[in-house]
This record gives C-alpha cells, sequence and structure tokens, in this order.
C-alpha cells in the first residue's frame, strides 16, 4: 500500500515513484488489549506520520 501524492512532513521529498511512500505500522498494547495502527513512512528518510493511536493518547 502507498500514499500517492503527499509530500514528508520531515524532508519534502514526494516520493520515489510517483509521490508514493511505504505503509507503516505499530503495535501497541493497551489496558490488555492488542491494537494495531497504520500510516506512513518516508522511502526518502525513514520518517514515520499519520498515525491515530498518538492522537487520541495525547486528548486523554
Amino acid at each position: 500500500m502507498s500514499k500517492p501524492g503527499e509530500k514528508c512532513p520531515n524532508c519534502g521529498a514526494e516520493g520515489k515513484y510517483h509521490g508514493e511512500h511505504e505503509t507503516a505500522v505499530r503495535n501497541y498494547k493497551l489496558h490488555g488489549q492488542s491494537m494495531a495502527d497504520v500510516g506512513w513512512r518516508c522511502w526518502n528518510c525513514g520518517w514515520e506520520w499519520g498515525f491515530e493511536v498518538e492522537k487520541m493518547l495525547g486528548e486523554s
């Protein structure tokens, strides 16, 4: 899976193949439950962004 047309918020790379970035998955264990979160990884610098769990944890 790839994300077309987005610029990396860290280095500004638009992508290796027509603006595509890699899918990144993070696994969390919260209150005894496992959770997977999906975001994006820049092909150029490896920066990861777009994860929803961090936003939810920051709101509490």
